[in-house]
């Protein structure tokens, strides 16, 4: 069996629902990682989006890949189904887009998600090593946050009062192969910091309304996770390769999650390679 890592940029709004209510403003509410609290598109949720998408691609070896194929309805034939040869797993936020006073936005992330990736990925990885190295580099970080650019020095982090400080030493160690896997320049802020800015008071919530005959039938909000997020999943499969993976990073974006017919949750696949060291 081999395990391959890819990431997952969400072009648009993205609610993968956790099916919870916070009881009070929010109706709907995005799933999220037990441990870190941190938003995430459950293994069942991806592989549900990925599975729709093959299926309208006429893919073959959809009882393979996915335990099972789909009739003419989209609906599963579980009188034919199997365990899948792919086991798909949560897919965990790598950053985060917020509003800076420096430009537009900024993307964030943190040591705890640096940690966990660091630990998922195996041993000759050319990225864990530059993760070890960033992580060691950070210490026991006693500013509020650290960027890898000039210009971004003293910048305000959404309506905080937390500053990204600028730090030349650390740039040595914000490689090539660490700036393709965040894809956008990035701040990392102290864990704390980014479980507010990825709380419930602060990520986006959407009014949704639902018209009956012109009339206001049902009104209810709906959180969703910002367009240009970006997160990291692994799939374990056999050896032999298929045109799975062809299709998976293929230039037609892929739907996870709900309300896909309001545009929510159009999402690219990009393999994370194994870079050589530096």
């Amino acid at each position: 069996m081999a395990t391959t890592f890819f990431t997952i940029d969400n072009k648009t709004n993205l609610h993968a629902g956790s099916g919870k209510s916070n009881y009070g403003v929010i109706d709907q509410l995005v799933q999220r990682d037990p441990t870190f609290q941190f938003p995430t598109i459950h293994g069942s949720s991806l592989k549900g989006g990925i599975k729709e998408f093959f299926h309208h691609q006429n893919f073959p070896d959809m009882a393979q890949v996915f335990g099972s194929k789909k009739d003419d309805n989209g609906k599963s034939l579980h009188d034919d189904s199997q365990v899948g040869e792919y086991k798909f797993f949560d897919a965990m936020l790598l950053t985060l887009p917020v509003r800076c006073d420096k430009r537009a936005f900024i993307h964030i992330t943190c040591p705890a998600i640096l940690q966990f990736l660091h630990e998922s990925l195996p041993s000759a990885h050319a990225l864990k090593v530059d993760l070890y190295k960033l992580l060691e580099s950070l210490g026991n970080m006693p500013l509020s946050g650290y960027t890898f650019k000039n210009e971004l020095n003293d910048a305000t982090i959404e309506d905080f009062d937390v500053k990204a400080s600028f730090n030349e030493p650390l740039t040595q160690f914000f490689t090539d192969n660490l700036k393709e896997l965040f894809g956008y320049e990035v701040v990392i802020l102290h864990d704390d910091l980014f479980s507010r800015l990825t709380n419930d008071l602060h990520l986006p919530v959407i009014a949704r309304n639902y018209l009956e005959n012109g009339q206001s039938n049902n009104l209810w909000y709906e959180q969703v996770v910002p367009r240009l997020s970006r997160f990291w999943s692994m799939v374990i499969h056999p050896d032999h390769d298929s045109k799975f993976w062809e299709k998976l990073y293929g230039e037609d974006l892929i739907q996870i999650g709900a309300n896909g017919s309001v545009g929510y949750g159009y999402c690219s696949f990009k393999k994370l390679k194994n870079a050589k060291q530096g």
